[in-house]
Parts: C-alpha cells; structure tokens; sequence
C-alpha cells in the first residue's frame, strides 16, 4: 500500500501544481491593465473624462438624463456643437443632483 501512495504523491503535487499555475494566469488575463484603455472603451461613453479640463461649454441643469440627451441631440443636428456629453453632479447648495449638458 505505501509504495501505491508514493506513486500517487508526485502525479497529486503536479496536478495543484498545474491547477494553481492556470489559476493565477486565468486571473492575470481576466484581469484589465490599467495601463492602456479597453479596445471596446468609446469616445461618447461616459467614462473617466472630465469635460470641464477639456474646455468643454457647460449648459443646464437639467432635471433628468432624458431631457439632457435630447437638448444634446438637437444642438448638434441644428451644427452649434459637434460633440455633447451628459454628466449627472451634485450641486451643494440646493443639495440635490443635476444633469448637466457638456459641449464641444
């Protein structure tokens, strides 16, 4: 019975051996760098942009993303800005959130 356990031991080891190697690449390759974008991150999304450091024209408020969106649309089918972003932030002094309206 020993010499059947001893047999066992190294093809065991290997086995968590492999399963701990593919575990930790499995997690590197899951995981996305921070270093360079996602290939599927678009420009119009809103991610991490600030568009007030951009030079961006700020309008509003408005009271919900809706309305936001369709003020957006209309100015850049009318041509007065080229792109719009709809941003929700919190004002301090009424307490509450607003949506406001970023052009460029």
């Amino acid at each position: 019975m020993k010499s059947r356990t001893f047999r066992l031991a190294p093809a065991a080891a290997t086995v968590t051996a492999v399963l701990l190697l593919a575990g930790t690449a499995g997690a590197a390759v899951a995981a996305p760098s921070d270093e360079s974008p996602s290939a599927t991150s678009s420009a119009t999304s809103q991610q991490q942009v600030d568009p007030e450091k951009e030079h961006w024209d700020k309008h509003g408020p408005y009271s919900d993303e809706q309305s936001c969106v369709k003020a957006g649309k209309e100015g850049q089918s009318h041509g007065t800005w080229h792109e719009y972003k709809c941003k929700r932030e919190y004002n301090d002094e009424k307490y509450r959130y607003y949506w406001w309206l970023y052009t460029h």
